[in-house]
C-alpha cells in the first residue's frame, strides 16, 4: 500500500496537554502521520491505524494495569 495524499485532510496537530493517543489521535505507519479518524483503517492507504503506543512506559501510562 502507498500513501495517496488524502490523509492530509485528516492530519492532526500535536495536542497542548496529554498525549496523542490519549486525545483520540491514531497513527498511520504507511503515511507516517497522526490522523483524526473514527475508523480502524487509514482513509488514504487503507492500512490499519495504530491506536496505542509501541513503548511500554507510554502504554502503562495510557492503560493502567489491574493487579489482583
Amino acid at each position: 500500500m502507498t500513501c495517496n495524499g488524502i490523509c492530509n485532510t485528516y492530519k492532526a496537530n500535536k495536542p497542548k496537554e496529554g498525549g496523542r493517543y490519549e486525545n483520540g489521535q491514531k497513527r498511520c505507519q504507511t503515511c507516517e502521520i497522526f490522523v483524526y479518524h473514527d475508523g480502524l483503517y487509514c482513509p488514504c492507504c487503507k492500512t490499519q491505524l495504530r491506536q496505542s503506543s509501541r513503548y511500554i512506559k507510554l502504554k502503562e501510562k495510557a492503560v493502567p494495569l489491574i493487579r489482583l
